[in-house]
């Protein structure tokens, strides 16, 4: 086992400690919320808090939010994350809880934040899960030290092989004359039509950050040199052709004008450079922000990780590549039902989500780093594949903690 058994009794203790919270029949809604249900939603959150016997966090926390709509028109994931990341800080009048504030103070203190949201299910759902970020941190720390001990080869074999894929597609557009005498017509497309698929999986599966590279971002793990230190680490991230740089947070009155200005050119460049494989996109994607903040920027402007996302990232972001977050959005049930009847007939009548739906993110993480003396910040995005059944980085680090004790 690459842990002992001290470590992994630590994890168990963590794990136990985090908060969960599951909310059945209250839709996620917006803003446009009723009085009644935002009371409703604060009364289970207050009551599920007091049966767990846990308290207001008053520092960092790391939080994950996993949603399921199901009404036939559901506002976009980003803003019922809005709305209920309110309704979990200030309580509202008449609700039974002792503290003016039911999860959190004040959602300045969540430094990392994953959002999953599911369109089109039977039955609402809220899932809420909390622990404090000096938790997170260490359970990041064990993760990474559970994947070198495991680790070989083959991952980077698969890999290479994989972004091979990148150089056949790159090559079917550059032959396709020749190809398309070569293959007939049809067989191209079809060909091409799969090259596309394989490369956007190969190119924006490799965009986002691993566990052990954001583990080092926070100078984990401790007492191990890894020959570059966490500031390092976070430039070559803030610096990746791989992912959209769009600079720093603005924290002077009338610099967020210049900030999305600088959001659209980097979209504009990204597209430039990767439109050829990502027009259209194929495969689902969701969205992994790093953030670090000017070591200037006064507490009272600090970027809550919702906002970011919400007011400056997607308003660009999902028009110009037509994001595709809902997997199920990806599948040509058309051509499904006449090709495999029985197969199209498992995913039910209505196998896609509301219309909606479509064009928006529904999976995203944000991480904020510390900021660094005398070093500018940046914010960093990733259009990641959303393939494979791949979990969030938080649930990645559960996943390589159990692989490491099996071992």
């Amino acid at each position: 086992m690459p842990t002992d058994a001290g470590a992994s009794a630590r994890y168990e203790r963590r794990r136990r400690r985090r908060i969960h919270i599951s909310i059945d029949g209250i839709e996620p809604q917006s803003k446009r919320m009723s009085p009644a249900d935002r009371a409703a939603f604060q009364s289970a959150v207050a009551d599920q808090l007091s049966e767990a016997k846990r308290g207001t966090f008053r520092s960092g926390i790391a939080l994950k939010l996993e949603l399921a709509t199901s009404s036939k028109s559901p506002p976009h994931a980003h803003t019922i994350a809005k709305n209920l990341l309110d309704l979990l800080g200030k309580r509202i009048d008449g609700i039974d809880w002792p503290k003016k504030s039911l999860l959190y103070v004040d959602d300045s203190q969540i430094q990392a934040l994953s959002v999953m949201c599911r369109h089109g299910e039977d039955r609402p759902n809220i899932g809420i899960e909390a622990r404090s970020f000096a938790a997170m941190l260490d359970d990041l720390e064990l993760a990474t030290k559970a994947i070198h001990a495991a680790e070989t080869m083959d991952a980077y074999y698969e890999e290479d092989r994989e972004s091979e894929w990148i150089d056949t597609f790159r090559d079917l557009i550059r032959d396709e004359a020749p190809s398309r005498k070569a293959l007939g017509d049809e067989l191209y497309e079809a060909y091409r039509k799969m090259a596309r698929w394989s490369a956007q999986r190969a190119l924006l599966g490799r965009s986002g950050v691993n566990i052990p590279v954001l583990s080092w971002m926070y100078g984990l793990p401790k007492g191990i040199l890894t020959g570059v230190d966490k500031t390092t680490w976070a430039s070559l991230i803030g610096e990746s052709k791989l992912r959209l740089q769009v600079g720093e947070l603005p924290i002077a009155t009338g610099g967020s004008s210049a900030f999305r200005q600088k959001v659209a050119d980097e979209i504009a460049a990204f597209k430039k450079r990767w439109d050829w494989i990502i027009n259209p996109l194929v495969v689902a994607v969701a969205l992994e922000v790093v953030v670090r903040p000017n070591p200037k920027t006064p507490a009272s402007v600090l970027h809550d990780l919702d906002n970011i996302v919400r007011d400056y990232l997607i308003p660009g972001i999902v028009p110009a590549f037509g994001a595709v977050s809902d997997h199920r959005w990806t599948i040509d049930f058309d051509e499904l039902r006449t090709r495999d009847p029985k197969l199209a007939m498992s995913w039910g009548p209505n196998p896609t989500p509301p219309a909606g739906t479509k064009n928006g993110v529904t999976r995203y993480e944000v991480w904020r780093l510390p900021a660094v003396e005398n070093e500018p910040g940046f914010v960093s995005v990733a259009l990641v594949a959303d393939t494979d059944a791949k979990p969030d980085l938080m649930g990645q680090m559960d996943q390589s903690i159990a692989t490491g004790r099996r071992i």
